[in-house]
């Protein structure tokens, strides 16, 4: 009697661990290509890293898609599902309602916009700019104020030679000002009186400082022209620019900082499509969705710039209290160690 009470207990164990083992895991999915693709098949970078995890663990596991990040983590947030996987950004303000497992994957931020080549005004326009034609400007004044003291000093003493009327003389005053500053000295002209040869003497060590800063800032103001095109590459070029960004408050006041105005959409693909209509100026979005769009499509007419604008890090969702998260933790630090993970992206970004 004993021996079969002790087989009865020992095959009722058996089944309960069988059904703890057998437990089917609800997993949810949502986000954007390459992470999740969106055809007729889970397909991804996600589901590759959450089959790993899935075959280590031996978990049997059934699909639910989501319409949104944000439809997933309230799913996950009612226990409705058992974990939500795909590229969901951890942050402090999800992390109040949901748990998150270790970052699988870190990323940046990325600007993509269209090329802007630059027009023949665009090229001539730093001529004309206020910059330019004031230190041309104040050019002109030193020189004239150099000739008129030329003139008075020695100018006037020697009529025959610089005229007789003022405006002669001082307007030879500035030539020779002129040919002294450039270095040309043509020799037509040349200071005979000691107080002439001081005012010239004084005028060629002050033009060498002048010279020397007046090339450099012609020379800034006409490199903008070598500009290949006035595409947006930065965040200081979003001013009074209308920009696609998450919904994240952290990036959308980065934008607001430069006086740029940001647009929040659910997905790169919105943001993209906004950005082919011509509804906002340029699109920033994590760098792996946008790269992945970006050698999808056209590359002749935009241009993708990674300019590490702001760190990301991805992890999985569960619900508070999950006994589901410790083991899943262990699994994507054994994957990160060995470089699985990023074999996997790798792979899905160069799939284009």
């Amino acid at each position: 009697m004993r021996h079969f009470l002790l087989s009865i207990f020992l095959f009722c164990s058996i089944v309960s661990i069988g059904q703890t083992d057998e437990k089917n895991i609800r997993v949810g999915y949502a986000g954007s290509a390459p992470f999740v693709m969106h055809d007729d098949k889970e397909d991804g970078i996600v589901f590759d890293i959450w089959k790993e995890i899935a075959f280590n663990l031996n978990l049997k596991y059934s699909y639910q898609e989501f319409a949104s990040v944000e439809d997933g983590i309230a799913a996950a947030k009612n226990h409705e599902i058992d974990i939500l996987i795909g590229p969901t950004t951890i942050n402090v303000e999800r992390a109040t309602e949901i748990s998150f497992s270790q970052p699988y994957y870190d990323t940046e931020m990325a600007v993509l916009a269209p090329k802007q080549e630059l027009t023949f005004w665009d090229k001539v326009r730093p001529i004309f700019s206020k910059t330019f034609l004031f230190g041309v400007l104040g050019l002109l004044l030193v020189l004239t104020i150099v000739g008129f003291v030329f003139w008075l000093v020695e100018g006037r003493k020697f009529k025959d030679e610089y005229g007789k009327h003022m405006h002669q003389g001082v307007g030879i005053g500035i030539w020779l000002a002129i040919t002294t500053m450039t270095t040309v000295g043509y020799g037509d002209y040349a200071p005979r009186t000691p107080a002439g040869r001081f005012v010239m003497g004084s005028w060629m060590i002050i033009s060498l400082i002048l010279a020397t800063s007046f090339v450099a800032g012609i020379a800034t103001t006409l490199s903008m022209t070598t500009r290949e095109d006035k595409t947006i590459t930065s965040m200081q070029q979003l001013e009074g620019k209308k920009v696609a960004v998450p919904d994240y408050k952290k990036i959308m006041d980065r934008v607001l900082n430069v006086d740029g105005t940001p647009i929040a959409v659910h997905s790169v693909a919105e943001g993209y499509e906004m950005l082919l209509n011509k509804k906002v100026d340029a699109l920033i979005y994590d760098q792996i969705p946008l790269e992945y769009i970006f050698e999808s499509k056209d590359k002749d007419d935009f241009v993708l710039s990674k300019r590490k604008i702001e760190p990301q890090y991805y992890g999985f969702v569960f619900p508070i209290g999950s006994d589901l998260k410790r083991k899943v933790d262990i699994e994507i630090i054994e994957l990160q160690e060995a470089k699985e993970i990023s074999h996997i992206v790798d792979d899905w970004v160069s799939r284009n």
